[in-house]
Formats: structure tokens, sequence, C-alpha cells
């Protein structure tokens, strides 16, 4: 088996993040009940409608958030390489 390399991964998972993330505003920013209606279902009973929020999408509050999502999803992706590297070769 082939190694992972961590910093390959982790730059793979970072930009999926960021794509599920900017996905994920444009659909509040355009169907906000029914995006929230889908975290509901994903919340396992939890009603999560007081959580909405009452104003437009904030580009700072966004960019805030990829830019966080990315720094998550890169180190994700380094520690999953750097374990799987650890167990799969003996």
């Amino acid at each position: 088996m082939d190694k992972l390399g961590p910093f390959s991964v982790g730059l793979a998972t970072a930009v999926t993040f960021v794509i599920i993330n900017a996905l994920c505003a444009a659909a509040v920013a355009l169907w906000p009940d029914a995006t929230l209606d889908v975290f509901n279902s994903f919340a396992h009973g939890l009603d999560l409608k007081p959580l909405k929020s009452t104003g437009p999408l904030d580009l700072g509050r966004f960019l805030v958030g990829l830019i966080s999502l990315a720094a998550v999803g890169f180190v994700a992706g380094a520690v999953f390489a750097w374990t799987y590297n650890l167990v799969a070769h003996r």
C-alpha cells in the first residue's frame, strides 16, 4: 500500500470543507427554512428553529467560518493521513 501524504490529504480535506461550507451558506441564503429543516433531520429530533438567524448572511462571519473550517479540515486530514500511515504500514 502507498503511504498517504499528510499535507496532500490535509489540503484535500480543507478544500472539501470549504466547498461544503460555501454550498451550505448558499443554501441558507436562498432557502433558509428548508435548510433548517434538513439540519433538524440531522439533529435526531432536536428543534434547531430557535437558533435561526434573524438577519441576512454576513460576509465577515461567512469568511471566518470558511477559514476556520479550512484550518480544521487541514488538521483533520493531516492527522488522518499520519494515523493511516502509522497503522497501515507495518
